[in-house]
């Protein structure tokens, strides 16, 4: 995984987007504040298409119909907190 995936990950955790605490794509990009990740690590990818990636890791569940929104999965909440634990 990488570092900004594992980032993005622990901001969702951190501001308790888990489960049915889902949200929109949009509100989690500007909640995880996206732009900051992507100067940071020098990510041009758009936050869609890194969502989509970590859904099709599992770490994160679509919601609805189109997947036009998103949570923390049991997975993605146990990477982080294992992750946690281990720093």
């Amino acid at each position: 995984m990488k570092d900004y995936e594992e980032e993005v990950l622990f901001r969702m955790y951190d501001e308790q987007i888990i489960g049915y605490r889902y949200k929109s794509i949009q509100n989690i990009s500007s909640i995880v504040r996206w732009n900051d990740i992507a100067k940071k690590y020098g990510v041009r990818e758009k936050f869609p298409s890194v969502l989509r990636h970590l859904i099709n890791k599992g770490y994160v569940d679509d919601h609805g119909k189109r997947g036009k929104a998103g949570s923390l999965s049991r997975l993605g909440v146990s990477y982080v907190v294992g992750k946690k634990h281990v720093k």
